[in-house]
This record gives structure tokens, sequence and C-alpha cells, in this order.
């Protein structure tokens, strides 16, 4: 995606992610205290590297359920199934046990997500907080930026696809 915004000399690519997704993500990188990854959650992620495009998540803080509910009432089709991608991926199970919790707590996945937010807008989490997610390399198959050497997750993943 970011190689098509690039290539299209967009400003800004917009993302799908939901509460959902953002919490999930949140929750695995707070319990593995991903520091690096923490600080760069956030609704708009800043075009700060080179080859990097700005994007921007203006779904975020809004629950899959109610955005299935959106396009259901719109006519809107959309994809029931989690992403085919996305198989083995530690934010379905993540997602799975938010669940349980909102389901006995309504409004616990808000109250995480925005608390997080709220925390990181005072400072809470420091910007250089992981050296090693400031190092890009060109992926060796596309030549995208990547954080990991070698190939980046795309190439990855369509490489085990075949």
């Amino acid at each position: 995606m970011n190689r098509i915004a690039c290539d299209g000399h967009y400003d800004v690519l917009l993302t799908g992610h939901n509460l959902d997704d953002e919490a999930a993500v949140l929750f695995g990188n707070t319990l593995y205290w991903k520091t690096g990854y923490l600080t760069r959650q956030w609704p708009v992620l800043q075009a700060n590297r080179p080859g990097v495009i700005r994007k921007a998540k203006p779904l975020c803080r809004f629950y899959e359920k109610e955005m299935a509910a959106y396009a259901f009432l719109r006519g809107i089709e959309y994809i029931y199934e989690e992403c085919p991608f996305s198989s083995g991926a530690k934010s379905i199970y993540y997602k799975g046990f938010l669940n349980k919790l909102e389901a006995n707590q309504p409004g616990t996945k808000l109250q995480f997500y925005l608390s997080f937010l709220q925390a990181k807008a005072v400072g809470l989490f420091a910007e250089n907080a992981d050296p090693d997610l400031e190092a890009i390399h060109a992926c060796s198959s596309c030549g995208s930026p990547t954080t990991a050497p070698g190939e980046c997750a795309f190439c990855r993943l369509v490489k085990t696809d075949r």
C-alpha cells in the first residue's frame, strides 16, 4: 500500500483499522512491552522516514460491530471473515480475549485505547524508546522501505502464499 501511495504521489494513506484492531495491537504491544511499537501507535503516523507515506486511521474509534452494522444498513458489501492473511496472527487471539472483556464490561476496549492515547499525548512514551525501529532497509525483492532486513512483510507473505 505504501508503494502504491508513493507511486501515485498521494500525501496520505487512509486505512480501515477499527477500534477492535487498534485495541488488539495495543494489547499485544503492551503485554510484551514493545515500546518502539507503542511510540508509533497513533491515529496519524507521520512520514518521518524516506520512502514512507503518511498514514491515518480515521475509523480507529469505531467498533468492528458498528462498522458492520453501518455497512449492512447502507447496503455496502463487506467481508465477514477475518483477513485470510491473518491466519495464526496473535492479534486474532487478542481480539477474542478483548471481546470477552467487552462482553462483561462494555466500553473496555474504547477506554483502554483512549487512555493509551491520552497517556501518549502527555508524554508517557518517549519517541526514541526503541532504536531498532529507526533502521530502515530496502526490501531485497521489491525495494520498498521496511524495518526488517531482507524482504518486507508483504513479499514474505506473497512468497509463503505460493
